[in-house]
């Protein structure tokens, strides 16, 4: 027997989350609208020229190889999110929604299945795609790179130069414990306060729980013109490495 209504059945739900993808909210209209085909057409293939162009357009180009090879050469200005099980979850998080969104794999099966993995959340319409070696894809360009590091080397650097520690996990994740002095912006953030100029000067390094979502912000920081590390490391490595923690 329900003892809420639906508005504050919902309410309720809602507010027991410190934060949940924006696509949930064009789910509800298409979810009530019932299910229909999805377009998994092949989009229209992508050369050097329109990835670059769409790139200076504001586009979002999305990278989908290992976060290790994007952070040893990609084309500039492309952002980082490996396909495997996170995927459309911080894809459809992030990408606001209706941007023109090219994909870029090693192969075109790589670039099918993540079309097909995007068709769930509602983003079935691609502008285009692009498969191949990132020095093709670049078009003679130099390939940018993102320097990588675990927390030790995190630890060792802070004694010689001034680096701001960048937190992008989430609320309830930095409450359990934080690095102390590192400067807190979940990553379903960061794309507004880098274009608010809302993020600290100089040198990023920024981390997560894992690795995989440094990646994505280490991408889109340095796709704003940032100086960024990508930390590839565990958290519960942190301390052991002498970093010093902070509650609450």
């Amino acid at each position: 027997m329900l003892l809420l209504d639906r508005e504050r059945y919902v309410a309720g739900l809602l507010a027991g989350l410190d934060a949940y993808p924006a696509y949930y909210a064009h789910m509800a209209a298409a979810n009530a609208a019932g299910p229909a085909a999805a377009d998994l057409t092949p989009p229209e293939p992508a050369d050097a020229a329109t990835l670059a162009a769409r790139i200076a357009a504001g586009e979002w180009v999305v990278d989908l190889r290992s976060r290790r090879a994007f952070a040893a050469g990609h084309v500039p200005g492309t952002l980082s999110f490996e396909h495997g099980t996170d995927f459309t979850s911080y894809l459809g998080w992030l990408i606001p929604w209706g941007t023109p969104l090219t994909l870029i794999g090693e192969t075109p099966d790589q670039v099918a299945a993540a079309q097909r993995d995007l068709a769930r959340i509602g983003i079935d319409r691609l502008a285009g795609a692009a498969s191949g070696r990132p020095e093709e894809l670049a078009g003679g360009r130099p390939l940018a790179s993102i320097a990588v590091a675990g927390f030790a080397e995190l630890e060792a650097v802070r004694h010689h130069r001034p680096v701001t520690i960048l937190d992008v996990r989430r609320a309830a994740e930095w409450a359990d414990g934080h690095l102390d002095g590192a400067v807190h912006i979940p990553l379903h953030d960061l794309p507004a306060r880098i274009a608010a100029g809302n993020v600290p000067p100089g040198e990023i390094w920024v981390h997560c729980q894992s690795g995989y979502r440094s990646f994505i912000a280490a991408s889109l920081l340095q796709a704003a013109g940032r100086t960024v590390v990508a930390v590839d490391d565990d958290f519960t490595r942190a301390s052991g490495a002498g970093l010093a923690l902070a509650a609450g």
